[in-house]
């Protein structure tokens, strides 16, 4: 039981920390660049989903083996009444394991749906970008008001979430007004690039987690390499 767990653990540490340390590579580097990035919601999404899949797969593995009962067998190393049980239980296995998959599935749909219509601003002051926010729309004849987290102009328009520590600003679009939006998409990626973003506080800490997830995955693989040439 000892070696199999032990074995197991290290291919969960690959499968979970492989991609999460490509992500924190990413945004570690989108966090040192001289100039702000301007990324759609969508991707900025699809970029955190990857680095998560390996969690959300092995999570939910992991979940479906607990709810069966037969995951004692595994547990013992018994493979022999593992299959056994998978012969007479692959039914209610394959119904746990569309019903997972088709929750996720549409969790990721929905999401991708609800983010179609924003943007997000790496390494920029949050105080600058709404400067520069104003400013576009005062050139293309609309002024806004800010009210609270929520920007208006004859109604609400979209929603600034903040993230001062990471330099980090979301722009949610919640007015119908499809246009406007691709007006302001294209006003804020000729706009904010050129701004020259202050140092940012979370570059070091995003590299250091960066590396330190990349080694654990290494040192996964090599303790499983090292008990297949052990075994062979």
């Amino acid at each position: 039981m000892g070696l199999t767990f032990i074995l197991v653990l290290c291919i969960a540490g690959i499968v979970c920390l492989t991609p999460l340390a490509i992500y924190l590579f990413w945004l570690s580097f989108l966090t040192r660049r001289d100039q702000p990035s301007v990324i759609s919601g969508v991707w900025d999404f699809a970029t955190l989903l990857t680095g998560l899949s390996g969690f959300v797969l092995f999570g939910g593995a992991l979940v479906l083996s607990l709810l069966q009962s037969n995951v004692r067998y595994w547990m013992r190393g018994n493979f022999e009444a593992l299959r056994g049980a998978w012969g007479q239980e692959k039914v209610s296995w394959s119904i746990l394991a569309g019903a997972y998959l088709l929750v996720i599935l549409v969790w990721v749909a929905l999401t991708l749906i609800s983010r179609r219509r924003s943007l997000v601003v790496y390494n920029i002051d949050p105080a600058e970008f709404e400067t520069t926010l104003g400013e576009a729309f005062e050139h293309i004849g609309r002024p806004v008001e800010r009210r609270g987290n929520y920007w208006h102009h004859g109604g609400p328009l979209f929603v600034l979430d903040r993230f001062q520590w990471g330099r980090t600003v979301t722009l949610r679009w919640v007015s119908e007004d499809q246009r406007l939006f691709e007006e302001v998409d294209r006003l804020v990626r000729d706009a904010v690039p050129p701004l020259a973003p202050e140092k940012n506080p979370s570059s070091r800490w995003l590299m250091l987690s960066a590396w330190g997830v990349g080694c654990l995955a290494v040192a996964c693989s090599s303790l499983i390499l090292f008990a297949y040439a052990a075994v062979i």
